[in-house]
């Protein structure tokens, strides 16, 4: 659970400021649970140059509450969470100041936005949070205000959540707080949700040890924790600790799930792990440029059709699409016409196209982008024009390294599940 924080202070010498607003939105990492707003009298005059920034003046703050009137709440609200803010360092030290002068000594865990954003966001032009969110197309509203810079930081944190393949801010948070893992089954089902996506199962080490998806989280883990199959049972022996991310929707998820156990191998994950790329099926021309398809050792640079871990798997569909589309071996130019719509039937419906459906919340949807007939990657976006400017959708998405199982995922999915809409983006002005 995380406290998105943002305050706004008088100005002045080092450790003499006041605070003069404060914006806290309680946030579970998928959306906001509870929220804190409110001005606040710091008792001695805001600099001229603040008042100009911020709006804020002293006349505004005369009949606000002060800082010992509203600690209690900032307490509460702030109980067993993360602090998080954009430049982290500031909003923390203006609050222990504060509390600081109550007697009281406050103490939280914190993450900073921009030192996160610079390493999972790298060479933007500026990582102030106005420049930083316009260039990721995320909106911001009464900028220099807490309440609508703590918002915009909300939405760039989910954002960063997003683009943490390799985990490290649940990591962290783990390792620092592994009291809060002791209570093994019960504590893990509590904290869990009924909602569509995957999740981490941890040892007591902070290591993955499986990945999964499911249309209903909390009662796909239980199944885990009360089954008796084998995987059940070695699950059960180190299970330490679940985090889960929303998906919105099966295709993201399945697409997460094959992209999260190819870069982090969890031990129980067998059968993605070792499923190996060994032969691929693609189509040829010959001298008269008449088409045929084969069957070839896998290469990483060629593009295929269809790819197979065995021989046997791969002959055995080509023997199926030969009958199937009565492609009779004889290069012809009947053939063509045959293979032609084998390979209609196996392809995008545009080479260049995003596929827009449910995202993790009623005013987000989810996308994913194809170029040139390959998977690029997904991301989530809650304004049109965030997906009509191609370059700030390239920049809300998680590109992924090119490989055909993604698209064979996709492709076989459209054929049997119905999604929200499918544009094609070189209609796109």
């Amino acid at each position: 659970m995380y406290s998105i924080v943002d305050v706004e202070t008088t100005g002045g010498k080092f450790n003499e400021e006041g605070i003069t607003e404060i914006a806290i939105y309680k946030f579970d990492g998928n959306k906001i649970i509870d929220q804190f707003i409110s001005l606040i009298n710091p008792e001695i005059p805001i600099q001229p140059f603040v008042q100009q920034l911020t709006g804020i003046n002293n006349k505004m703050l005369r009949n606000a509450p002060k800082f010992f009137q509203v600690a209690k709440r900032i307490l509460e609200i702030t109980e067993n969470t993360v602090l998080v803010a954009h430049n982290s360092s500031f909003d923390y030290r203006m609050l222990r100041t504060e509390f600081k002068r109550l007697g009281f000594d406050f103490y939280i865990s914190q993450l900073c936005t921009v030192r996160m954003s610079k390493k999972l966001i790298p060479n933007m032009k500026s990582y102030k949070l106005g420049n930083l969110v316009k260039s990721l197309g995320i909106p911001i509203s009464n900028r220099h205000r807490a309440s609508g810079d703590a918002l915009a930081t909300t939405e760039l944190f989910k954002l960063l959540l997003f683009k943490d393949q390799n985990k490290e801010i649940i990591n962290e948070l783990i390792k620092n707080n592994d009291s809060k893992f002791k209570n093994k089954f019960l504590n893990i089902i509590e904290d869990l949700k009924n909602i569509t996506g995957i999740y981490y199962i941890y040892n007591k080490d902070g290591i993955i040890i499986y990945i999964g998806k499911s249309k209903n989280i909390k009662n796909r883990v239980n199944q885990h924790l009360t089954g008796l199959t084998k995987k059940s049972l070695n699950i059960q022996l180190e299970i330490n600790s679940v985090s889960y991310e929303s998906c919105g929707n099966e295709l993201i998820a399945l697409l997460k799930e094959s992209e999260e156990i190819k870069l982090h191998k969890p031990k129980f994950n067998k059968i993605l792990k070792k499923e190996l790329l060994k032969f691929g099926l693609e189509l040829c021309k010959d001298s008269k440029s008449l088409h045929f398809l084969r069957i070839s050792h896998y290469e990483e640079s060629h593009n295929y059709i269809e790819i197979f871990s065995s021989l046997k798997n791969a002959n055995n569909r080509l023997l199926f699409i030969n009958t199937k589309y009565n492609i009779d071996g004889q290069k012809s130019l009947k053939n063509n016409v045959n293979i032609n719509n084998f390979i209609k039937d196996v392809s995008y419906p545009y080479p260049n196209m995003i596929i827009i459906d449910k995202g993790r919340s009623t005013d987000e949807k989810s996308v994913i982008l194809i170029k040139n007939s390959k998977y690029i990657g997904f991301g989530y976006f809650s304004l049109n024009y965030q997906i009509t400017n191609l370059s700030i959708l390239e920049s809300l998405i998680n590109q992924v390294k090119k490989n055909n199982i993604y698209d064979r995922l996709i492709i076989n999915y459209l054929k049997k599940h119905k999604v929200e809409k499918i544009i094609n983006t070189e209609m796109i002005k």
